[in-house]
């Protein structure tokens, strides 16, 4: 997927901004030089009392400006009109209070009598200077707020970016699952359409009819037909309940135990609230398939085949053993019994639909047969299965 600059770099974060002191200290140290260039040293040039009180007064400022502020967070949620009725009945205080600070301030430090005349010009310095003082408050206040709402809304873009890559992700794996149903579907179709499979199958339905026993040849033609509707049904889910998958299974191993008789035994220990637990379609076949080709099929002493399911928390473990020759080896030393085609397409499907999130093993020895161990979600929020 192509990488997109991220939005927030070219914005200022909200934690970076200046805080409120270091504008407060700024402002009224500027505020101090300008006045110090613009009037004390124009008026005053070389006195060392008027720009004392130049810096006094930005000194005096900072005090009487900071309760604007308590005054401004007080209704900053008010309707406007009473924002700047309160705003501006402080800003008058504070030009009043400061202008009296300033005047005090200078008849203190060099004995000068203001005359009232002249008051006019300082309370309109002042009250200039505090509606400044307001207004750039509430401009970088509601600048913080803009650049504090602007990064939220990058956030839940970046989030919304974020749950359509994952839904994206979870459809391709939806649509590969889907496929390796399909693929399932057509190897079990090949399987059953094997001669090989034909072949033993009409072998023992023809076996049946020679000894007259009608009714067996005739329960076995429809077992073979009722295990070709179940796989051929036209139902595309994905799975089903384990409960469905061993009705389809038994279809299965009725046919097998027609072949093989007393040599074919099957034990199911499946407990009651691990039935309802949904499992890929076609899951247990192939394990079934595996033990019968490679235990039953090399041995003629009875072969048991036993699955055992129950549900350990949010867990369905499932195991599929056999008491089978075990692990015998070729001529040329090498074993001949190992996981095949049929075992790698069911680990295949369980990578496809559950990702990473399941348990997959298979043990093998000279004496103990064959085991394969599945531990699946039991339909947890996230790891259900597609359907």
């Amino acid at each position: 997927m192509k990488q997109t600059p991220d939005a927030t770099s070219s914005a200022t974060p909200f934690s970076k901004l200046p805080g409120y002191w270091t504008f407060q200290l700024g402002g009224w140290l500027g505020f101090a030089a300008f006045s110090y260039v613009t009037l004390t040293i124009w008026y005053n040039p070389g006195e060392l009392i008027p720009a004392i009180h130049t810096v006094l007064q930005a000194l005096l400022g900072i005090a009487v400006s900071h309760p604007l502020r308590w005054v401004a967070k007080a209704v900053w949620d008010a309707k406007i009109w009473l924002r700047i009725l309160v705003n501006g009945v402080a800003i008058i205080a504070a030009s009043l209070a400061w202008t009296a600070l300033r005047l005090g301030a200078f008849t203190w430090m060099s004995g000068e009598i203001i005359s009232m005349d002249d008051w006019g010009g300082w309370i309109f310095g002042s009250f200039t200077v505090m509606a400044s003082w307001a207004f750039c408050y509430h401009a970088l206040k509601y600048y913080r707020q803009w650049i504090e709402q602007r990064e939220l809304a990058l956030e839940a873009q970046k989030s919304a970016l974020e749950a359509q890559a994952i839904a994206q992700q979870e459809s391709i794996r939806r649509l590969h699952a889907e496929n390796l149903a399909r693929e399932s579907k057509l190897r079990s179709l090949k399987y059953q359409l094997n001669p090989h499979f034909f072949f033993n199958a009409l072998n023992s339905v023809a076996s049946l009819v020679q000894k007259d026993n009608k009714q067996g040849a005739t329960e076995m033609l429809a077992r073979i037909g009722a295990f070709l509707r179940a796989s051929l049904d036209e139902d595309d889910a994905l799975q089903h309940t384990l409960r469905d998958e061993i009705d389809i299974l038994n279809q299965y191993l009725g046919i097998e135990k027609v072949r093989f008789g007393d040599r074919l035994n099957v034990e199911f220990n499946v407990d009651e609230d691990a039935q309802s637990v949904e499992i890929p379609n076609l899951l247990l076949q192939p394990l079934f398939e595996n033990s019968i080709k490679h235990a039953v099929g090399r041995s003629l002493s009875p072969t048991l085949i036993r699955l055992d399911a129950r549900r350990r928390g949010e867990r369905l473990e499932i195991i599929v053993t056999d008491n089978g020759p075990g692990k015998p080896t070729a001529s040329n030393g090498a074993a001949e019994r190992s996981p095949g085609i049929g075992l790698h397409n069911v680990r295949q499907r369980l990578q496809s639909v559950y990702g990473d999130d399941f348990e997959f093993s298979v043990s093998q020895d000279r004496t103990s047969g064959f085991e394969v161990l599945i531990r699946l979600p039991c339909g947890a929020p996230g790891h259900r299965p597609f359907s």
